[in-house]
C-alpha cells in the first residue's frame, strides 16, 4: 500500500492500516491532493460509544482501522459543507474511566467502557469557521454513537515530546521548546533529538541516544565531575571511569618492585661486608708468621711463618721453636766455625789473603 507512496513525496507521512492506509502531515498541516497544506487547528476530545479493547492501540490492528474509518467519515459528513475542511486526525485513543465528564455528557447508552478520542480537525489557513461553529455542528449532528465534544487544548495534540521539550501554546499553535541540554534537529520541531551545542569533544563529552532521548556523556577516560568531565585518575579507565585494572597493575608493579629492590640492597650489604670481614685462623697465621720476629729491636723477618698449634708443653711433638729457623747466635757462631777451619791468613807484601788450610 504505502510502498506506492499515494500520500505523495512531499511531506506527508503513509501509515498502514489493516487493509488500507492513512497519510499524515506534520503539525500544523493537512493533507490533500498528494500535499501537504497549512492548515487552522482546532484541537478537541470527543467520547466513541463503543466498547475499548487493547487492540485499538496497534495502528495495523482491525479495530483501530474500524475506529479511524468511522471518525472520519463522521466529520467529513458534518463538514461536508464546509469548503475549508481540510482532514481530520486522531492523535490518541483512550478508555474512558469512571463517571467523569466524557460519560455524563454522552447520550444513553448501554457501553460499559466507551472511548475517548483526542483529535483535531484541519481547515484552510484563511478559514473564518470558528470553535463555536464546530461544536454546534457536532453537537446538532443526528449521527448516532458519537456524545461529549468539548474543545481541548493545542498542547494536547501537538504530538511535542515531553521528554525532551515543554509545550507552550502561541495563540493559535503549539511550540515544543527544547528542555535544558537538548535541541531541535532540522528536520523534526517536535521533539529535540539531539544535545546541546556545549555537548562536544572540545569538552571531551559526546552525545548519544538512550532509548530515543538524546544523552550527553563524556568520552571513553573521562568521568563527570562538577558538570564537568575530567580526566581519570591514575589507575583507572574506561567509560566513567569504572575500570580499575591499571590501577591494579600498578599496585602489583609498585609492590614486586620494591621487593626486587630490597634484595638488591641485601645483596649489595653482604657483599661489600664479606670484602673486609677475614678469616680468623688466616689472620692469626699471619700475625704470628709473617710479621717481624719478637723483640723490640730484632728487624729481621721471617722467610717462613711459624706453625703453631693449640697444644700445651705436654704434647710429645711440642717444640718450642719453628724447625724452619735456627737461633740467631748459633748461626753465627757455626758459620764462624766452618770459616776458620777451611780458611787462615796469610800475610803479603801488600796485605793480607786468604788460604785454604789443606
Amino acid at each position: 500500500m504505502c510502498s506506492s507512496r499515494p500520500c505523495g513525496t512531499y511531506m506527508a507521512k503513509c501509515i498502514a492500516l489493516h487493509s488500507t492506509f492513512a497519510c499524515v502531515c506534520p503539525y500544523g498541516f493537512y493533507h490533500k491532493d498528494k500535499n501537504c497544506h497549512v492548515g487552522k487547528i482546532f484541537p478537541g476530545l470527543i467520547t466513541l460509544e463503543w466498547s475499548y479493547s487493547s487492540a485499538v492501540q496497534v495502528i495495523n490492528s482491525t479495530m483501530y482501522e474500524e475506529v479511524f474509518l468511522n471518525v472520519t467519515a463522521f466529520f467529513q459528513g458534518i463538514f461536508i459543507n464546509e469548503k475549508s475542511f481540510g482532514q481530520t486526525v486522531i492523535v490518541e485513543i483512550q478508555e474512558v474511566q469512571g463517571t467523569g465528564t466524557g460519560r455524563a455528557m454522552r447520550r444513553s447508552s448501554s457501553v460499559d467502557n466507551p472511548m475517548n478520542i483526542t483529535l483535531m480537525n484541519i481547515f484552510a489557513e484563511n478559514s473564518n469557521i470558528t470553535e463555536e461553529d464546530i461544536a454546534d455542528a457536532i453537537n446538532t449532528s443526528t449521527s448516532s454513537g458519537y456524545s461529549g465534544y468539548r474543545a481541548t487544548s493545542h498542547c494536547a495534540v501537538s504530538g511535542c515530546d515531553l521528554r525532551t521539550t515543554e509545550c507552550n501554546e502561541n495563540g493559535e499553535y503549539a511550540e515544543c521548546e527544547c528542555k535544558e541540554d537538548y535541541r531541535k534537529t532540522n528536520w523534526y520541531d517536535r521533539s529535540c533529538s539531539d544535545c546541546s551545542s556545549e555537548c562536544s569533544a572540545a569538552n571531551n563529552q559526546i552525545c548519544v541516544k538512550e532509548n530515543g532521548v538524546p544523552a550527553c556523556k563524556c568520552l571513553d577516560n573521562f568521568e563527570r565531575k562538577d558538570n564537568r568531565c575530567v580526566a581519570c585518575a591514575v589507575g583507572y579507565s574506561g567509560e566513567n571511569c569504572k575500570n580499575n585494572s591499571k590501577l591494579i597493575l600498578i599496585i602489583v608493579g609498585t609492590v614486586l618492585g620494591a621487593i626486587v629492590l630490597i634484595f638488591l640492597i641485601a645483596i649489595i650489604v653482604i657483599s661489600t661486608r664479606s670484602k673486609h670481614k677475614r678469616d680468623p685462623e688466616r689472620k692469626s697465621l699471619i700475625k704470628s708468621g709473617y710479621l717481624n720476629s719478637e723483640g723490640a729491636g730484632n728487624t729481621q723477618t721471617r722467610m717462613f711463618p711459624r706453625v703453631q698449634t693449640t697444644s700445651g708443653h705436654a704434647n710429645p711433638g711440642y717444640e718450642p721453636n719453628n724447625p724452619y729457623e735456627m737461633d740467631y747466635s748459633s748461626r753465627s757462631s757455626a758459620l764462624e766455625r766452618e770459616y776458620d777451619d777451611e780458611y787462615e791468613i796469610a800475610k803479603e807484601p801488600d796485605g793480607f789473603r786468604l788460604q785454604r788450610r789443606y
